[in-house]
C-alpha cells in the first residue's frame, strides 16, 4: 500500500513502572500517556496521528507518546505489561484481548466505522454473482481468522442468509497472482484495500460487488456500520484515571472532526513526509478515499458491537464466554 508506516518513538520502550507517570521533564509537568497503536501510519489510524500532530493531547494538558506497534510486542501486549497505558487498534481486540490476555479493556471511543474494503468479484462471472448471497460454494480471500478482511466477508454472508461454512476462505498472497487466479478460475472473489482493488479493476481481473469503505456502503452492505478503528484501555485504568480518558476522548474527537471538515489535500499537508510518500497525488487520491471511514460520531452503537461479536464467535467459539458488556462505554462520549 501507499501508505508508509511512521514511528514517533523508539521501540526502547518505557520500564515497567509507571507509563502513566508525570512527564518529569516536561515544564508543564503534563501526565503521560503511552499509546500503543497499532500500525500508527496505516489509514484505519489516521485520528490518531491527526490529534498528535495537530497538538490536539497538548491542547488537553496531555504528554502522550505513541508507540508502533504493527506486529510484536502487540499493542495488547505493551497494554498488559504496563508498558503502555492503552492501545488503538479494532475494537474487536477488546474480545481478544479478554481470552488471550486475560485481561479486561474497553472500548471509550469507535473512531472508525468502515474496514476500509472493497468486495472485488472476478469479472469473468459478472452476470452471475450479483448479490452477496451468490458467493455460496465460492472460493474467496480474505484473512487471517481474526482479520477484517475475513469477519467482513462473514458478516456479509451471513446478512444475506449464508454461514460462515458457505463459501471456501483463501490465504492471500501477491496481488499479481490473486489477479492471475481471479482469471484462471482458481479464485473467485477477494477482500481488498485500496490501491489493490482498483488494480484488479483496472487489469479485468475483477469487478466491485460490495463498498465496505463508506459508512454509507458499509451500512447499507452489513444492516450497521462495522465498528472499526478504536481507543481501549484496561478497565482498572478507566476506573483510575477517568479525567484523564475523557481529555484523550476529547482530543481524538477532535482529530475526527478535522477529517470530517478538511479535504484530503488539507490533511495531506499535515502528516509526515514519509507517511504521504513520494507520489503525494496518488496519496490524497487514496486519502479521499479513506477518510469516509470516520464519518460518524464516535458512540459505539450496541447493535453493531453485538453482531460483530456473534459473527467473530461463529468463527471463533470461545469470544462467546467473554463479558461483552465490558468491551465499551459510551459513557465518555456525548452527543
Amino acid at each position: 500500500m501507499l501508505w508508509k508506516l511512521i514511528c514517533f518513538v523508539s521501540l526502547m520502550l518505557l520500564p515497567l513502572a509507571g507509563a502513566s507517570a508525570k512527564n518529569e521533564g516536561s515544564n508543564e509537568n503534563f501526565p503521560r500517556v503511552v499509546l500503543g497503536v497499532d500500525g500508527i501510519g496505516q489509514p484505519r489510524n489516521l485520528p490518531i496521528l491527526v490529534a498528535e500532530r495537530l497538538g490536539y493531547f497538548r491542547a488537553e494538558s496531555l504528554t502522550v507518546t505513541l508507540v508502533d506497534a504493527p506486529g510484536e510486542p502487540s499493542p495488547a501486549a505493551l497494554v498488559k505489561d504496563r508498558r503502555a497505558d492503552g492501545a488503538v487498534a479494532f475494537y474487536h481486540h477488546t474480545f481478544m484481548n479478554q481470552t488471550s490476555e486475560h485481561q479486561v479493556t474497553t472500548s471509550v471511543l469507535l473512531m472508525g466505522g468502515t474496514t476500509q474494503l472493497k468486495l472485488m468479484v472476478a469479472s469473468r462471472l459478472r452476470g452471475k454473482v450479483k448479490s452477496p448471497a451468490d458467493l455460496k460454494g465460492l472460493k474467496v480471500y480474505t484473512g487471517g481468522t481474526n482479520s477484517g478482511k475475513t469477519t467482513s466477508t462473514n458478516w456479509l454472508l451471513e446478512h444475506n442468509g449464508l454461514s460462515i461454512r458457505d463459501y471456501t476462505p483463501l490465504a492471500p498472497t501477491s496481488p499479481g497472482a490473486m489477479a492471475h487466479a481471479l482469471e484462471s478460475g482458481a479464485a473467485d472473489a477477494i477482500m481488498a484495500h485500496e490501491p489493490d482493488a482498483s488494480y484488479y479493476k483496472d487489469s479485468g481481473a475483477a469487478f466491485m460487488l460490495v463498498d465496505l469503505e463508506s459508512v454509507e456502503g458499509t451500512r447499507h452492505a452489513l444492516g450497521s456500520l462495522y465498528p472499526a478503528t478504536a481507543l481501549y484501555l484496561p478497565r482498572t485504568y478507566i476506573a483510575e484515571h477517568p479525567d484523564i480518558v475523557r481529555r484523550l476522548v476529547d482530543a481524538c474527537r477532535q482529530a475526527v472532526a478535522y477529517i470530517k471538515t478538511h479535504d484530503a489535500a488539507t490533511i495531506a499537508d499535515r502528516l509526515p513526509p514519509k507517511v504521504v510518500g513520494k507520489d503525494r497525488p496518488a496519496f490524497v487520491r487514496l486519502l479521499a478515499q479513506d477518510k469516509r471511514a470516520f464519518e460518524i460520531d464516535g458512540q459505539m452503537p450496541a447493535d453493531a458491537a453485538r453482531k460483530e461479536w456473534k459473527v467473530m464467535t461463529a468463527l471463533t467459539p470461545k469470544y462467546g464466554a467473554i463479558d461483552f458488556a465490558d468491551t465499551f462505554t459510551n459513557r465518555f462520549v456525548s452527543k
